[in-house]
């Protein structure tokens, strides 16, 4: 392919040097740069890729995009086509769409960001579709999933950078597609990574305290999040699809997502949901240790889905527990009506979703307590992991809790978890969660201070225990019947970083371990074990 049939879609770029060479690749990586490789100079956080166009050039590159004048590349080349462009990672988006020949036009492109939900709003709302008999392509930070097939997307995935995304939604058209869905984070959306991926229904799930370590604030945090909004406005339009942004009214982002719309095109449709606001709402809500029952209640919705009027309330069952699951649900509801998915459909689908890997996920080994692994790594997350395992403790019982702060990530919320647990959990332990080159004393001193400034008392109602799997079996060595222990901030994920290394990690396999270590229940293992951490 020339460069002329991928550059025309830069329709900034000021092109200097001559040719019009044929591209191999496309590539951001100079690593990766081979002959014919058109290679995209992109600005990192520690690394400027503009420093590698040299190596790029003698690799065998035939074409360079950058941000920085000619004047200011040491490197430049008048024999070699250099496009200056306004921002290279939207750039690299849209050359790499034009690749695949923009894939996100032959689909209905669904996204989903937001703090907390995101990977099971996703999940769920494939779920629905799949039981409609859609066709749908997957990829949320757990993985991608594409015409039958789960392909791994990496170490502590956020969203997958432009050229792979691109790349997924080629394959999804390849493989008889006809709707996307794409969990799209912070970094992705602020990164420009789902640049070009053409979306026509947009959602948030909620927008809190997590990611300030690279935002800044929460300001800078939620206007990432509202690029996916803006990127609704300006995607093209496609045959039988209304544009649908879908908010959480009852969140604190709803009055600067709403703003954002209303400055981009009028013929947006707006859904909102809340629990006990919105279009659309829940209600009667009934909480069961294995279960929640709601009313779900449609409201003025129904005029602008073309619903009819006996289709206004439908009872919803669901094996997900706590209110943040429903407000998940009721996204996911927002999306599948919002594509024509028939209501009956909706609730049988929701009845048999059985969730996602690694959150609110119950490890059973024969134990006689409840032992569940959950993702929550932000303070709000934490608190209402824990607020909504608190109802399955029995009246006796205790909830133990294991989590720890990454490193070189957002240290304020460090202590805000510590005290969080130290109100909410009965017993705490805290622990290693990707430390990285920080040092993890550092990281639990300031977990520690909050737990102690909750009331806490370290080695009666909290421990540091670095190693997490020896802390994890610390909390099922405490555990009596009828208690709770609940393991947080690793989910999913198949990795811990420590220092530069990542080493192999399951949550789940630490937990069943734990849980195959304990001796047979016997009458008074629960008070020998009160107290004691060896």
């Amino acid at each position: 392919m020339h460069l002329s049939q991928l550059s025309f879609v830069l329709t900034d770029a000021i092109q200097y040097g001559l040719g019009d060479p044929d591209i191999r690749v496309i590539t951001a990586d100079s690593r990766q740069v081979q002959s014919g490789a058109l290679f995209v100079a992109v600005g990192g956080v520690n690394v400027d890729g503009h420093h590698y166009i040299g190596q790029a050039l003698m690799q065998g590159a035939v074409a360079i995009v950058g941000e920085r004048p000619p004047e200011e590349i040491d490197a430049f080349r008048e024999d070699i086509p250099y496009l200056q462009v306004e921002n290279s990672r939207s750039a690299l988006a849209w050359l790499s769409a034009a690749w695949h020949d923009f894939p996100a036009r032959k689909l209905t492109v669904i996204g989903v960001t937001g703090t907390d939900g995101k990977t099971t709003t996703s999940t769920l709302i494939a779920h629905i579709l799949r039981s409609a008999g859609r066709k749908v392509g997957l990829v949320t930070t757990v993985q991608a999933e594409i015409g039958g097939q789960a392909l791994d997307t990496g170490l502590h995935v956020t969203t997958p950078d432009a050229p792979d995304t691109q790349r997924y939604l080629a394959q999804m058209v390849a493989a008889g597609c006809d709707v996307a869905v794409l969990e799209s984070t912070s970094h992705g959306l602020h990164q420009r990574r789902v640049d070009a991926c053409e979306f026509d229904i947009a959602i948030v799930t909620n927008i809190t305290h997590e990611h300030l370590d690279y935002h800044g604030t929460w300001d800078n945090y939620a206007a990432a999040k509202a690029i996916l909004f803006q990127h609704l406005s300006a995607s093209v339009d496609k045959p039988g699809i209304t544009k649908t942004a879908i908010l959480n009214v009852e969140d604190a982002s709803f009055p600067l997502l709403d703003a954002v719309l209303s400055q981009g095109r009028p013929d947006v449709r707006r859904l909102t949901y809340g629990l006990h606001n919105g279009a659309i709402q829940a209600a009667e809500v009934v909480h069961a240790p294995d279960r929640t029952a709601f009313t779900l209640d449609l409201g003025h919705s129904i005029y602008e889905l073309g619903l009819t009027a006996d289709g206004l309330q439908s009872q919803m069952t669901t094996s997900l527990i706590g209110d943040f699951n429903i407000y998940n649900i009721l996204a996911a509801v927002c999306a599948a009506l919002a594509v024509g998915v028939p209501l009956p459909v909706v609730r049988a689908a929701i009845a048999s979703f059985t969730g996602v890997v690694g959150r609110m996920e119950r490890i059973d080994e024969g134990q006689p307590f409840l032992a569940i692994v959950d993702f929550a790594h932000s303070p709000v997350s934490l608190q209402r992991a824990l607020e909504t395992v608190r109802p399955l403790v029995a009246p006796d019982g205790r909830l133990i809790a294991v989590f720890g702060s990454a490193g070189l990530r957002d240290r304020g919320k460090r202590y805000l978890m510590g005290h969080i647990s130290g109100r909410l959990a009965d017993l705490t332990i805290i622990t290693a969660e990707d430390p990285r080159t920080e040092s993890l004393a550092d990281i639990s001193a300031e977990i520690a201070r909050g737990c102690r400034e909750a009331g806490g008392v370290e080695g009666t109602t909290f421990w540091r225990v670095d190693d997490r799997a020896e802390a994890m079996a610390c909390a099922c060595r405490l555990a009596r019947p009828g208690d709770v222990v609940i393991a947080c901030g690793k989910g999913h994920e198949r990795s811990m970083c420590f220092g530069d290394v990542e080493t192999p990690w399951s949550e789940q396999e630490a937990m069943r371990a734990a849980l195959r270590a304990l001796q047979p229940p016997a009458a008074g293992r629960g008070d020998q074990a009160e107290g004691s951490l060896k």
